[in-house]
């Protein structure tokens, strides 16, 4: 493990921008700043960063894992808030395959927000049951095939708030369950696959310092979604989340935390239950290594520089997945904690992350683009 982190983290630092064009925005990764840059480029604002890299990743979900990531990445302007658009396409060493296209685009001066995901994935995959406490041993395997469409339209209401509908598609195909196992017994929703579709709605608060590397501010985020036969869903279900997030500048550093919850109602599909896990909440636990109808956890980050491009980090957190809300879901909680280190990639602070994570499940590895949260 120690050896593999070595030839990963030397893969990312020496990968750079493949072209990259200066940001006029000021580095905002030292210093807290709660007032947004003027414009000083003229009328068509700061210039845009665009990254092309190879990359190679590691986590748990994926194992050993690489592709190619084009990002454009426009700094902040005096009338709106960052925007960036990331295409990536992965082949892991799990003969996984995705494509994705994931956007979050201010527009018309900062009044709307545009923000979704489009991806297609094939996508062995394993599946431990429903709830807290299953065992290892249950593990079985299934290929999950689906495209998605996920977006958001928000209209700004109010200074850092934003609210609009959401559009949620999903075609789900189940491939080679395993023999014997829950998946080929049909003795979980979404076993034979299905079409998911959603509407709902979502508000959304926004007041750090930075999209990409805050050091100041607070962010919230509460979406609510009804999946309906109405509008063609195979599963009637509806689905609750909040993501509530605090920065702070803490001595020579970045405290970061973060309250995060989700929750079903009705029947929801094994595929979109509240999955414990993965390279942003619960680092340490593999991805869907735990799920349930209601999921919790709360994470905290210290963020330090170094010296040069490089920073620190040292991270904890805390969860539970529960069949509803009550005593099962603070009791014997799952625990994580774990140290990393960044490197930035540009002006504005777009970091490249390598953490390593230790829970009671083992130490895990993840190196991805961009902040665990």
């Amino acid at each position: 493990m120690t050896r593999l982190s070595v030839v990963l983290l030397v893969v990312l630092v020496a990968g750079g921008p493949a072209y990259g064009q200066s940001t006029s925005a000021p580095d905002t990764t030292s210093a807290p700043d709660t007032t947004s840059a003027p414009d000083t480029t003229g009328a068509s604002g700061p210039t845009a960063d665009w990254l092309l890299l190879p990359f190679a990743s590691y986590s748990p979900d994926t194992k050993l894992a690489g592709g190619l990531v084009l990002g454009y990445y426009r700094p902040e302007r005096a009338e709106g808030r960052a925007s960036s658009v990331q295409a990536t396409i992965t082949v892991t060493q799990r003969r996984q395959l995705i494509v994705q296209i994931a956007p979050e685009l201010y527009l018309d001066g900062g009044a709307w927000r545009v923000q979704g995901e489009l991806q297609a994935s094939h996508f062995p995959n394993s599946f431990y049951g429903i709830g807290g406490d299953t065992p290892a041993a249950a593990e079985e395997g299934y290929t999950a095939r689906y495209v998605l469409a996920d977006g958001t339209a928000q209209r700004r209401v109010r200074p850092n708030l934003r609210v609009g509908p959401r559009l949620f598609v999903r075609a789900d195909a189940v491939r080679d369950p395993e023999a014997g196992g829950l998946i080929e017994r049909n003795r979980v929703a979404g076993s034979e696959g299905g079409v998911t579709a959603g509407l709902g709605g979502s508000a959304f608060w926004d007041a750090r310092d930075s999209r990409y590397y805050p050091t100041t501010g607070t962010y919230a985020e509460v979406v609510a979604t009804l999946h309906s036969a109405a509008w063609g869903s195979d599963y009637t279900f509806a689905q609750f989340k909040t993501d509530l997030r605090a920065y702070r500048a803490l001595g020579p550093g970045v405290w970061a935390g973060q309250i995060y919850t989700e929750s079903t109602a009705g029947t929801a599909p094994f595929q979109l239950l509240p999955l414990l896990g993965g390279d942003e909440r619960m680092r340490g636990y593999r991805e869907g290594r735990l799920r349930d109808d209601v999921y919790w956890t709360v994470q905290t980050e210290y963020r330090v520089p170094l010296f040069w491009r490089l920073k620190g980090v040292a991270f904890a957190a805390v969860g539970e997945v529960g069949p509803r809300v009550g005593p099962a879901l603070v009791d014997d909680v799952e625990t994580a904690v774990g140290l990393g280190g960044r490197f930035r990639f540009t002006d504005d602070g777009v970091h490249g992350r390598l953490d390593l994570a230790y829970s009671p499940t083992g130490l895990e590895l993840y190196m991805s683009l961009g902040e665990a949260f």
